[in-house]
């Protein structure tokens, strides 16, 4: 709730009543100053930018979005640092989301990825500034937007990871993407951050994507010994890579270490992904006798009849392999 200040008013009140008796024209001229002196006093209500921003979350926590903006503002205008100012951008967002232009938000997301910084912030952020030009019809728009900006300053570290992703699935191009992702690993190497493994993944997905595939293969194994929980899944993306190179002979090393690292946990849809595709390389190596398990396995991993049906045939095929193998 906001509490105005009244001594201005009351002032004001008190000075009409004692010359009501001089003449309209003087009581014209007072309440004149009166509406002015309110709208100075609107300019200062907030004591401090803390103040304000208590003010705009207070109306957020109503989903009163259109009074949220101007206390949040003021808070933005005021506040004392960036540390600060990151706090006010985040609440400014669900606010900004509801107005028809699209500057403001774009504006709040640019300074959220700039400044934050924590690497989830970040990502987050990204996501739901893509989530926004997509809803809006906008990924043009923001491709331009981050495009001009690295025409201005080609290392632009913003620009470039938003453009990583916006071209990696908002608007695929791979050749692209790749491109842009190479050169924000080179930034971030020289600032002396760890390897991103995610960010690393998606380059060498997004060099297999564009037919790159030893640069794609290369990538995966150099990565996967980085995490253990996505090892497997990284090795038998390197192992296709090199499968699609005709390189059996790499693929199925891949494959094995893939086979030999934790098994992929993170959902059952992935699960049977990793099972297939691992399955499906030993049967290319002519290591049917591996494959038959992880069809196996990957049959359990889902209920999609489609591609229940799809292993079952790669299954049949496999074991009939492999029982000609054990002769």
């Amino acid at each position: 709730m906001i509490f105005m200040r009244t001594e201005n008013v009351k002032r004001t009140t008190c000075l009409a009543r004692r010359v009501s008796h001089g003449g309209e024209g003087l009581l014209l001229l007072i309440f004149a100053v009166a509406l002015l002196d309110s709208a100075a006093q609107a300019q200062t209500q907030y004591q401090t930018a803390e103040e304000a921003w208590r003010v705009g979350v207070a109306f957020l926590s109503t989903r009163n979005y259109a009074a949220s903006r101007e206390p949040l503002e003021a808070a933005l205008q005021t506040a004392p640092d960036d540390k600060f100012r990151l706090r006010v951008y985040e609440a400014l967002l669900p606010a900004y989301r509801q107005l028809g232009e699209i500057d403001k938000f774009f504006d709040a997301c640019d300074f959220l990825i700039s400044k934050s910084p924590t690497p989830a912030q970040q990502s987050i952020t990204r996501r739901a500034l893509l989530a926004f030009a997509f809803e809006r019809g906008k990924l043009d728009d923001l491709a331009n937007r981050y495009e001009d900006a690295l025409k201005k300053d080609p290392q632009d570290r913003t620009a470039l990871f938003v453009l990583t992703e916006l071209y990696s699935r908002a608007k695929p191009d791979p050749s692209r993407a790749a491109e842009l992702i190479e050169r924000l690993a080179k930034i971030d190497e020289k600032s002396d951050q760890p390897v991103n493994v995610l960010q690393s993944a998606n380059l060498a997905m997004q060099y297999v994507k564009a037919k790159k595939y030893k640069e794609g293969a290369e990538l995966y194994e150099k990565i996967a010994p980085l995490d253990e929980k996505l090892a497997a899944w990284h090795w038998k993306e390197a192992a296709a890579a090199w499968l699609q190179l005709g390189q059996n002979d790499k693929a199925l090393a891949a494959a094995r270490k893939s086979d030999a690292s934790p098994p992929e946990q993170r959902n059952d849809l992935l699960a049977h992904f990793w099972h297939r595709n691992l399955a499906d390389v030993f049967l290319a190596t002519g290591q049917a006798k591996l494959a038959v398990p992880h069809y196996e396995q990957a049959i359990e991993k889902t209920t999609i009849q489609g591609y229940v049906e799809g292993c079952q045939k790669s299954l049949a095929e496999a074991r009939a392999k492999a029982g000609g193998q054990e002769h």
